[in-house]
């Protein structure tokens, strides 16, 4: 920031404090406006004032096909398991502005564009990984992204349901699942195996209340009968 004349998120010239445009989208819900006001907290640390403009998708599209945007939040999810399909979202000829692809930053690198096109063509193995971690590094270097929101997921499944791994980049997994289905009909036929005992008591306890009430009943006429001849 000093190097860019603003010390302390102060213009060096001016004294006027740096001001940065944060374009959001999405529904207001409360935990939403938790999130934005943690995002502007933590420029303020910076000495940066954030300035939300919060919109519809359909606004913020059209700003990034425009070039109208500067800090914003986004996600994606990859098509392929492939660090390529990740990759890519940084390569300059795929820039939103430029040429409505998904590198919505507009970031462009020669070096690392280079070793993209080189990336594309390249087997799984340890060239290929030596091409993705020297990308990486560029990227750190450069920082046109916050590295700042890493999603996890988990999953309670039975014994029986197998290849049922949780995770945040398969979105259909579904069909890679199996079924045993004869684990599945014992287990079912083990859990569902009828307990009689309740039964039993609650039809213990019914029986004894008819006995209680036969009783009852029986001595009131005994005592209504008694009162009746000692009246007559």
């Amino acid at each position: 920031m000093a190097e860019a004349g603003y010390p302390d998120g102060r213009d060096a010239k001016s004294g006027r404090p740096l001001v940065i445009n944060y374009d959001y989208y999405a529904l207001p819900t409360p935990e939403r406006k938790a999130e934005i006001d943690w995002v502007v907290k933590q420029f303020a640390k910076l000495g940066i004032q954030l300035e939300v403009r919060a919109t519809d998708n359909n606004q913020f599209q059209d700003k990034v096909r425009k070039g109208k945007h500067q800090v914003y939040w986004l996600g994606w999810l990859a098509d392929y398991p492939d660090a390529e399909n990740f990759l890519f979202l940084l390569y300059g000829p795929n820039g939103k502005t430029r040429s409505d692809g998904e590198n919505t930053s507009n970031y462009e690198n020669a070096e690392y564009d280079a070793l993209f096109a080189k990336l594309k063509l390249m087997d799984d193995g340890p060239e290929k990984q030596k091409v993705i971690d020297r990308m990486s590094e560029i990227v750190q270097q450069d920082a046109p992204w916050s590295f700042g929101y890493f999603p996890y997921s988990s999953a309670a499944v039975q014994g029986w349901l197998h290849n049922a791994r949780p995770t945040v980049l398969i979105r259909d997994p579904g069909r890679y699942m199996r079924v045993d289905a004869s684990a599945r009909t014992a287990k079912l036929a083990e859990w569902n195996r009828p307990v009689w005992w309740p039964l039993v008591l609650v039809v213990l306890a019914l029986a004894a209340l008819v006995w209680f009430a036969l009783r009852s009943f029986r001595l009131r006429e005994r005592s209504t009968a008694r009162g009746a001849a000692a009246v007559v």
